[in-house]
C-alpha cells in the first residue's frame, strides 16, 4: 500500500468518508457492504497504484485465508454500487492477472478543493403556455446569462467538477443567471418542444429577472438561441459568447441524414434513462473523449437526470432542425465565438460559419477534442481567461 485514506475524498457524484465509513452519491448514502467498503477504502488508500490481490485479500480478510473469489464477489458488488459495468472506464480498474487499482479524480482533501461558490438562490418563472421554468442566480457584479447547454439541471450542476468551476470562474465576476430549458432539470418536463419556445423562454426569463441589458453566453444548444434572442434583442445585449454550436442543425447542413437522426434519436428515447449506461457513455466518450473517468461518470449521471430518454429524444430533432443562419447578421453586440478544433459532436466549421456571419465577431479555436473545455484539463484556464476577459466591461473590442 502507498499511503494511509484520507479522511474524506470526492471523485465525480460520489463522496467517500474513510472516518466513519459512509459512501454517498449526490449526498445519498450508498448502501454498501462492510467487506466491499474494505476493497474501496484499500485501492483509493492506494492512490492510483496497483493493489495486488493478495495486498488487498490481507486488508479485507486480515488473518484469514481466503479464496480468490471471495474478492471478486466483493469487486463486483463496489462496481455496481458506482453504477459500472465493466472495469474499461469506470473507477475500479483490473490490471489482468495482478490486482485492481482505483482511478478518479480524488482531490487532496475533501471540501477545501472544491471551487467556492457564493449562495444560489432557485426560483420559477411561468413561460407564456404555462410551463415552469426553473432559474438559478448566483454571485454579483454584471449580469451574465447563460442559456440551457444540451442537458442542464442548476442543482445537480453544481455537485459536478465539470460544471462547478465554469460556474464559479463565472459567477466570481458576474451576477451568473442560470436555467433549465423546458422538459429539463427542475424545469416542467412534459411539455411542448420546439426552438421558437426556447427563444421565447430566454425573453421571459430574463424580464422575470429583472435584467434590462446583460451580457449573454450560449454554450452548444444554447448558441442558436442566443443568436436568436441577440438578433431580436440588439439593445439589451452588452456582449455575446457562443461556444461549441452552431446556426445550421445537422438536417438543414446535410438533409440527407435525416434517416440516421430519426434512428439516433430512437436510441436516445429508448436508452436514455435507463439504469444502464451503456448508450449515454457512448455519447458522452464521442464528445469528450479526452475526459478522466471521474468527469465521465458525471457527464452520463448529469444526462441521465436532467431528462428522460423521451424527452432528451424530442429535444434532439428539434435542434436538427434548427436555422438561424439569417438572423446573424442583425446580430449587433460585440461577439466572441469558440470552438475545439477536434469537436466530434459539432464541426468547428459551424462556429466558423458563425464568426463569419456575425459583424465584427473574433473567432477563438480551441486545441482539443472536447465538446466543452473541462476543467482539471491543460486548456481550461486560459479557455476560462479568455472569456471572462472578454465579459469585462472595460474590455477592447
Amino acid at each position: 500500500m502507498t499511503g494511509q485514506p484520507l479522511p474524506e475524498i470526492a471523485f465525480g457524484p460520489f463522496r467517500l468518508d474513510v472516518r466513519n465509513r459512509r459512501l454517498s452519491r449526490n449526498g445519498t448514502a450508498i448502501g454498501l457492504g462492510e467487506r466491499a467498503l474494505d476493497v474501496l477504502c484499500a485501492l483509493v488508500a492506494a492512490e492510483g497504484a496497483l493493489v495486488t490481490k493478495s495486498e488487498l485479500m490481507a486488508k479485507v480478510w486480515p488473518g484469514t485465508r481466503v479464496e480468490e473469489n471471495n474478492l471478486q464477489v466483493q469487486v463486483y458488488a463496489l462496481r455496481r454500487a458506482l453504477g459500472e459495468d465493466g472495469d474499461s472506464r469506470g473507477y475500479v480498474r483490473t490490471v489482468s492477472g495482478r490486482g485492481y487499482r482505483f482511478i478518479g479524480d480524488t482531490p487532496a482533501s475533501g471540501a477545501a478543493s472544491a471551487a467556492a461558490l457564493p449562495a444560489q438562490e432557485i426560483r420559477y418563472c411561468r413561460a407564456a403556455d404555462g410551463t415552469h421554468l426553473a432559474v438559478a442566480t448566483l454571485g454579483d457584479g454584471s449580469p451574465l446569462v447563460r442559456a440551457p447547454a444540451w442537458m442542464s439541471h442548476v442543482e445537480h450542476d453544481l455537485r459536478t467538477t465539470i460544471w462547478r468551476e465554469v460556474v464559479a470562474a463565472l459567477a466570481g465576476r458576474h451576477r451568473l443567471v442560470r436555467y433549465d430549458a423546458r422538459g429539463t432539470g427542475l424545469s416542467d418536463r412534459n411539455v411542448e418542444i420546439s426552438f421558437e419556445a426556447a427563444v421565447s423562454d430566454l425573453e421571459m426569463v430574463v424580464d422575470a429577472v429583472g435584467l434590462d441589458r446583460f451580457a449573454l453566453f450560449g454554450l452548444s444548444q444554447g448558441v442558436a438561441v442566443s443568436i436568436a434572442y441577440a438578433a431580436r434583442h440588439p439593445g439589451r445585449i452588452s456582449r455575446l459568447v457562443l461556444a461549441g454550436g452552431y446556426a445550421r442543425g445537422s438536417l438543414v447542413v446535410a438533409p440527407q441524414r435525416a434517416a440516421a437522426v430519426e434512428a439516433m434519436a430512437t436510441l436516445v428515447a429508448e436508452n436514455w434513462g435507463s439504469d444502464n449506461p451503456a448508450f449515454r457513455q457512448l455519447f458522452t466518450s464521442l464528445g469528450f473523449p479526452e475526459a478522466s473517468a471521474a468527469q465521465i461518470h458525471e457527464i452520463n449521471e448529469l444526462q441521465r437526470v436532467s431528462a428522460s430518454g423521451e424527452t432528451a429524444a424530442r429535444i434532439l430533432k428539434m435542434l436538427a432542425n434548427v436555422d438561424v443562419s439569417a438572423e446573424l447578421a442583425k446580430v449587433r453586440a460585440p461577439t466572441l465565438v469558440l470552438h475545439s478544433r477536434d469537436d466530434a459532436w459539432i464541426p468547428a466549421e459551424r462556429s466558423r460559419e458563425i464568426a463569419r456571419g456575425i459583424p465584427g465577431a473574433r473567432f477563438h479555436e480551441i486545441a482539443g477534442a472536447n465538446h466543452v473545455v473541462l476543467p482539471q484539463g491543460p486548456l481550461f484556464d486560459s479557455y476560462m481567461a479568455t472569456v471572462l476577459a472578454f465579459l469585462a466591461p472595460d474590455s477592447n473590442t
